[in-house]
């Protein structure tokens, strides 16, 4: 389960920044992770309620924003959301397709 280490980082990172600014908590995690970044938000939320106990953020909420896959065509320049089920273009139907969005996981924001 690689989601442990995952909220483990993100705490770390977390509470680094909170300490920079001198602060007394951590309210809010805010983080933003794609489609394909193979996590299971589920595991994630369970590793990082375990790891914020005995923290500043032990009363933190993680909110996870998901992030769409967007592929953007070389042959026509469309920019689209991908299906899981269908890599090719949804305007000129190319295989010729870059990712542009959806493979991130980064925290957006922290609330203290």
């Amino acid at each position: 389960m690689h989601e442990a280490s995952i909220a483990q980082n993100l705490l770390e990172i977390a509470l680094g920044k909170a300490r920079d600014h001198k602060a007394k908590k951590i309210t809010v995690i805010r983080v933003k992770v794609g489609e394909l970044a193979g996590v299971n938000k589920a595991s994630l939320e369970f590793a990082f309620e375990n790891f914020r106990q005995g923290t500043i953020a032990e009363k933190a909420s993680l909110q996870i924003i998901s992030s769409p896959l967007l592929g953007q065509c070389r042959k026509c320049d469309e920019v689209f959301e991908i299906k899981k089920d269908r890599f090719k273009c949804a305007k000129c139907d190319s295989s010729e397709i870059d990712i542009i969005s959806g493979q991130d996981l980064y925290i957006q924001d922290i609330d203290i």
